[in-house]
Formats: C-alpha cells, sequence, structure tokens
C-alpha cells in the first residue's frame, strides 16, 4: 500500500444545456475524481477510500471507506432549474441520496434564488409551477462575489445565469427538478419534472437563507481564509481538508493522516468534516 499523500486530481468536466461544472474532488460512484500526480497516479477516489479508510477520510467520518462529500465549481451561464435535494428523513419518502449544500460565489452578476417566500404553501407551489409563475414565489439574492449560502436538504434552490460559484455538498447525485423556467429542447420537448418527489422534499419550514462568512453544519465546515504565500495544513486524524485556491482555480485534497504547505497567495476555501 503505497503512502498517503496530498492529492490533485485530473479534470472531471460535466457539461449541460446551462452550461458546466467542474467536479473538483469526487468519490461518488458516478463520477470519481482520478489523482493526477504521484504513486497514487490513475487511482479514484473511491478506490482510495475503500482501501485507506479513516487515513484519508478520518476519524469524523460516517464511513470511512466512503468519501463523504462533493466539491464542484458550477459556471452558470443560463439558469439552473429549479431544484430541491431530499434530506436524510425525506430521502425515505422518495428514494436517493440526501443531499444539504453550499454555495460560495466566485463572480458573475446574475441572481441567485434560494427559498420560498414566507407564507408558501404546497397548494400554492403546485399552481405556480403549473401556471408557469413560480419565479414570484422564490426568494432571489443578487450573486456578488463571496456570497455564502448555506443550502440544506429540502430548501428551494436555482443559480441564475452568469453566476459562477464553488459549491461544497454531501457526496449525492440525487436532484429534483421542481421547475425550468417553460425551456423547450431543439425538438420543443421540455424536460421531466420532479413535482411529486420535490413536494415530498421540501422543508415549508426553513427559512430564506442570509449569507454567512463561514458554515459549520453535521456534515461539513468551510470557511474562506486568506493566505500570504503558503498555507498549512496540520496533520488531523479526525478529518480531510479540501482546499480550493481561487486565484489558481486549484483543489487540493489533503488526507487525515497527512500535514501540507501549500505554496499560494489570495483566498482559499477550505473544507473539512
Amino acid at each position: 500500500m503505497e503512502k498517503l499523500y496530498p492529492l490533485t486530481f485530473r479534470p472531471n468536466i460535466h457539461t449541460a444545456l446551462w452550461g458546466r461544472e467542474s467536479w473538483e474532488i469526487s468519490g461518488h460512484p458516478s463520477s470519481p475524481s482520478v489523482v493526477a500526480e504521484g504513486p497514487l497516479a490513475g487511482r479514484t477516489l473511491k478506490e482510495l477510500a475503500e482501501e485507506y479508510g479513516s487515513a484519508l477520510t478520518g476519524a469524523k467520518a460516517h464511513d470511512p471507506t466512503r468519501f463523504p462529500l462533493l466539491f464542484k465549481v458550477i459556471d452558470a451561464r443560463d439558469r439552473l432549474s429549479v431544484q430541491v435535494h431530499p434530506n436524510e428523513s425525506t430521502c425515505e419518502l422518495t428514494g436517493g441520496e440526501p443531499k444539504t449544500e453550499m454555495w460560495h460565489v466566485l463572480g458573475g452578476r446574475g441572481p441567485i434564488f434560494a427559498g420560498l417566500k414566507p407564507g408558501t404553501t404546497p397548494a400554492m407551489v403546485e399552481e405556480d409551477v403549473r401556471t408557469g409563475h413560480f419565479e414570484e414565489t422564490l426568494a432571489c439574492h443578487d450573486a456578488q462575489e463571496g456570497l455564502t449560502l448555506f443550502i440544506p436538504g429540502g430548501l428551494v434552490h436555482a443559480i441564475g445565469e452568469d453566476v459562477i460559484i464553488y459549491e461544497v455538498q454531501q457526496s449525492s447525485n440525487t436532484t429534483y427538478r421542481l421547475y425550468d423556467w417553460g425551456r423547450v429542447d431543439a425538438n420543443g420537448k421540455s424536460r421531466k419534472l420532479h413535482v411529486a418527489e420535490s413536494l415530498k422534499s421540501i422543508d415549508f419550514s426553513l427559512p430564506v437563507p442570509i449569507s454567512r462568512t463561514a458554515v459549520s453544519c453535521p456534515f461539513f465546515t468551510f470557511r474562506p481564509v486568506l493566505s500570504q504565500g503558503e498555507f498549512v495544513v496540520a496533520r488531523n486524524p479526525a478529518t480531510f481538508t479540501a482546499v480550493y485556491i481561487v486565484n489558481e482555480k486549484r483543489s487540493v485534497l489533503v488526507p487525515a493522516g497527512c500535514a501540507a504547505r501549500i505554496a499560494c497567495t489570495g483566498k482559499v476555501l477550505v473544507t473539512r468534516l
């Protein structure tokens, strides 16, 4: 078994009608990251988690053989559909994987939709989706650089056009499409909606989110820091450290059993369990 070390990964790009997303660090079976450099080059993060367990993921990981988070950079040139993801409770009603996430805006000037306006009911959601007026039901935020929003499972949301975000989420590929802005494809067909599943997943008690300087939830902690030339990661047996260097558009995963000194300057986005 090779010794673990700070890992970088090959590009893992997913394209969609609205733009593209880079899966920066992924252990998800549908599209796991592949190590780019060093003795472990060519191995997937899924394989490494299964082989190294808590030496990679950390003692805090619920299942140390499964990498628990997924990191993306989303470049939205057009609006994404309005979506909702199940949480740990509602996934039992709908199937699929629970997904809580957060967004940190890297750039762009478009809108972000997150949360329902106070007083919204399931009947109102159904009616507004059916009549094409659902935008009036959504809370809208201006996508200013540095805006950070926590998006728990059950919160309705959509990334608007001309927005680039860094996303941290539970390792899940379950999305329920509630509304798609009336879009059709080249053949005049609309994409499938999942209204019934969405209504089972929405938590109507969730408030409209406000911007944060950091995020701490049961699944991860996130904070931006400024590096003056070197970012130091101490060995932490409890958790891995995921680093995104904004100026360089580069991700590094430091396993729980490792320390690192990463040469970089400017904003660094740091996530741990």
